[in-house]
């Protein structure tokens, strides 16, 4: 992914306030090993698919055949010879990972963690 969209996503999921020093290091922690692991879990996307028109013309289509996660659409040009994996990493790794946890349990899983960073925030302010 590209750091753009990266920072604009966290920016959608968090906002755009200012994070104060003291928790910065907290924060860095929840999205590098809680948010990054759900953010890159692979959904349903649409793929097109190149139709040539009547005028000759190159027309991308969305079908509804055409929707898959982008794992599956990496296993299949794995399978057609067109991919290759870098070192240490394999098909069926991934393919694990992927089935590890289903989208609602991860999705769960994340906002429970983001729940409890912000409330040891609530909870440092009531202290202070």
């Amino acid at each position: 992914m590209a750091e753009s969209k990266n920072a604009s996503v966290v920016r959608k999921h968090r906002g755009h306030e200012q994070i104060r020093k003291y928790f910065a290091q907290r924060i860095n922690a929840f999205y590098q090993k809680t948010f990054n692991a759900w953010l890159k879990r692979p959904r349903p996307c649409l793929f097109a698919t190149a139709v040539v028109s009547p005028k000759g013309k190159i027309v991308k289509r969305y079908r509804h055949e055409d929707v898959k996660t982008p794992l599956e659409c990496l296993a299949q040009l794995y399978d057609k010879n067109l991919l290759q994996m870098n070192p240490g990493v394999t098909l069926l790794a991934l393919q694990a990972q992927a089935r590890s946890q289903t989208d609602l349990a991860a999705t769960q899983a994340m906002q429970r963690a983001r729940g409890s960073l912000f409330d040891s925030f609530d909870k440092a302010k009531q202290r202070a």
